[in-house]
């Protein structure tokens, strides 16, 4: 099993370096993969980042959304997270085995001092607090086993950003009986997984890697179409203001058709919103030429 050393913390390219090695490096060996990501939400591949997120909450604390490539839901990340990813093309792993891929995980924490179990064929504890969320996917011969773990991460940012996933959840920190920084713990978690060989099995990526991974993060995790332009249509009824019932038709992130209910005109703002992306930017470009319209709570009031 090979390693790829990655100190980004950027979500964007740290995705782009998952999808890569899942689907696009095509070698014999299978990887291992460990990484920590600044604070964003990644949202599952079906997810509506306009009505199933505090968009506020995220828009304000600059916390970035975006789209994996899977149907799970919502998760929060910060540094205080541990990801990792099993890639294997072995033949004989049969689908949905969870086992195959934590119960090394749960060695290693044993070895922390961790009174680490495997409950219900995927859920990692340590005592009785679930620790961490794991999930499977498939590509022609390959298999993915991704997990996250809980050590030292601001859990009260997921209630406040609308995830109820991770509910439960219980920062491994806890648990140690000695000073434990995340930092130490991923240097740890890695030598103990590789049982002490990281040095002999890393894989060091080339330049030809380096590119196709950054066209990857950039025509996919850094673009706004498929963060949020791949949302299916859906309908939003607002109240301004108590004066205007705005009803919005959003589809692939454009607003493509708009109905206004007032005592006022309202034709030329329906036509100003019509076709446009559904943004902070474009929808004060939009609204800036109404002196009866306060462009700031709009925004506020059809976002979030």
């Amino acid at each position: 099993m090979l390693t790829i050393i990655n100190t980004n913390t950027n979500p964007r390219y740290n995705l782009a370096v998952e999808e890569y090695v899942f689907k696009f490096l095509n070698l014999d060996d299978d990887f291992l993969l460990i990484w920590q990501n600044s604070k964003c939400v990644i949202i599952g591949k079906n997810q509506n980042p306009f009505t199933e997120i505090n968009g506020s909450f995220t828009y304000k604390n600059n916390i970035p959304i975006i789209r994996r490539s899977t149907n799970e839901g919502a998760i929060y990340h910060d540094s205080g997270n541990i990801n990792f990813a099993f890639v294997t093309t072995n033949p004989e792993l049969i689908e949905g085995d969870y086992r195959y891929f934590l119960e090394p995980v749960v060695k290693v924490l044993q070895g922390m001092g961790l009174n680490a179990i495997l409950k219900n064929k995927k859920d990692l504890y340590v005592g009785k607090d679930k620790v961490a969320l794991n999930y499977q996917n498939t590509y022609k011969s390959k298999t993915i086993h991704h997990g996250i773990l809980y050590v030292n991460q601001k859990l009260h940012y997921n209630k406040l950003i609308g995830i109820k996933k991770t509910s439960g959840l219980v920062n491994i920190k806890k648990h140690f009986k000695q000073e434990m920084t995340v930092s130490m713990f991923r240097v740890l978690f890695l030598h103990e997984l590789l049982e002490g060989e990281v040095g002999n099995k890393v894989y060091e990526l080339d330049n030809l890697d380096f590119k196709k991974i950054n066209q990857l993060m950039d025509s996919k995790y850094d673009n706004w179409d498929w963060n949020y332009g791949e949302t299916e249509e859906f309908l939003i009824i607002k109240e301004y203001d108590n004066r205007m019932i705005v009803t919005l038709i959003i589809k692939r992130g454009f607003i493509i058709d708009v109905t206004v209910d007032s005592f006022e005109n309202t034709l030329k703002i329906e036509n100003a919103l019509r076709n446009i992306q559904f943004t902070e930017v474009e929808l004060e470009k939009a609204l800036s030429e109404f002196e009866s319209i306060d462009t700031e709570k709009m925004i506020e009031t059809l976002m979030y």
